[in-house]
């Protein structure tokens, strides 16, 4: 499992915000931090994510994502409004239904669309419910 810690801005001495996350990956799987800069997109434009294809958004903001390389996710990231989400593992025995979003997609695609946490919820809520969830989500393990 993985290990999230926030400290808020009355429990910092400068009043800051701290985010801190590991990420429980499998062993040598490799881990890159990329930049995704502000872009505008084309009404009718889709985005390829890790197993599925959506709509996107006419425009996506700036972030820096911690990420498994091989998939379009992330396991954490913060963007140019300083929303900041982390992702934690569910394990089911639940069987994986049809094709669907990653929670890491889900984390990259609101953190893409968010101004504010708020919004950012409310994203996630809708990709949810609109595209489902699941899907392997280990680099060699299911």
């Amino acid at each position: 499992m993985c290990d999230t810690l926030i400290a808020l801005s009355n429990s910092t001495k400068s009043g800051s915000v701290i985010f801190g996350k590991n990420s429980d990956r499998e062993k040598e799987e490799p881990h890159i931090i990329i930049k995704t800069p502000r872009r505008k997109h084309s009404k009718g434009d889709t985005v390829r994510c890790t197993y599925i294809e959506i709509p996107q958004a006419e425009e996506t903001y700036e972030c820096i994502l911690f990420k498994p390389s091989w998939i379009f996710g992330a396991e954490m990231g913060v963007n140019e409004y300083g929303v900041v989400i982390g992702n934690e593992a569910v394990f089911t025995k639940e069987k994986q239904g049809p094709p669907a979003l990653l929670g890491m997609d889900i984390l990259r695609l609101s953190l893409e669309r968010s101004k504010t946490a708020i919004e950012a919820l409310g994203y996630i809520v809708y990709f949810v419910k609109t595209y489902g969830q699941g899907g392997k989500c280990g680099y060699t393990k299911i």
